[in-house]
């Protein structure tokens, strides 16, 4: 090793332990900053309210035979009289994406708001929730569950009943409008349909009641105050050298 570079080498050892005087010198700064964010997120957390969530799941079942299905060969491409149809219930991941856009859509939404309306009445709450109804994930969410191949019917909000209610009234609506759309498909394939006691194609069954957790989802406050702690930490190092360099700075002046 050159003398060149052994210089360079201390030069840098030297660097190093003047960053470790300059914590050591301002760490009284470093832990007010660190503490005084830690305690103001802490007190915000506790601040936030409380938000529940709660949850239903349902699976819709095709009560088509396969002798509806081959009775549909009499209907298809006669003489001038052609059409084409889809039948979307043709596999369980057609049925739960008609399931899903029934819920999802705004419409429907509206009607489990006016269910809601006829039990706590037009509360501020409850206008709340109509001016949000254009969001995605308003009075619910809903997906399907990858391994049971389910729709789960998510509701979050700070009162657990509230919440509840929405998913009944969801569950409901829901029932409703799959007996309406399984009246428009017996209209239009009557023949070939075997009829139920239900008379109904699409059936719907609530594997899990509406039910709610009993502990908060959010605001999930050990992660707020360990993100804010981390944070803060280094904001309170990044505050020690600024000043640093600043009283530096006045006493060369």
């Amino acid at each position: 090793m050159t003398e060149r570079e052994t210089k360079e080498s201390h030069e840098d050892e030297i660097d190093l332990y003047e960053l470790l005087l300059v914590l050591k010198k301002r760490i009284k700064l470093i832990i007010a900053v660190f503490v005084l964010g830690v305690v103001a997120a802490t007190v915000m957390s506790f601040l936030m309210p409380n938000i529940y969530q709660a949850r239903t799941t349902m699976l819709v079942d095709s009560s088509f035979t396969q002798a509806f299905l081959n009775n549909l060969q009499q209907y298809q491409f006669k003489g001038e009289n052609k059409f084409s149809f889809i039948i979307p219930f043709q596999a369980n991941q057609q049925v739960n994406n008609m399931g899903l856009a029934i819920l999802n859509s705004l419409e429907f939404k509206k009607k489990v708001l006016n269910r809601i309306k006829a039990i706590y009445g037009n509360t501020e709450e409850i206008q709340n929730l109509e001016r949000s109804l254009g969001n995605k994930k308003s009075l619910f969410e809903s997906k399907v569950d990858r391994e049971t191949q389910a729709i789960v019917v998510l509701s979050e909000h700070k009162d657990k009943k509230l919440a509840e209610d929405i998913l009944k009234a969801a569950v409901e609506e829901f029932e409703k409008e799959l007996d309406k759309v399984s009246q428009n498909y017996q209209k239009m394939f009557g023949q070939g349909y075997e009829k139920s006691d239900k008379n109904s194609i699409f059936i719907l069954n609530v594997v899990e009641q509406p039910t709610s957790l009993d502990a908060p989802v959010k605001p999930k406050r050990k992660l707020i105050i360990a993100v804010s702690g981390v944070t803060f930490l280094i904001l309170g190092v990044f505050s020690a050298f600024v000043v640093e360099w600043w009283s530096r700075i006045r006493s060369t002046q």
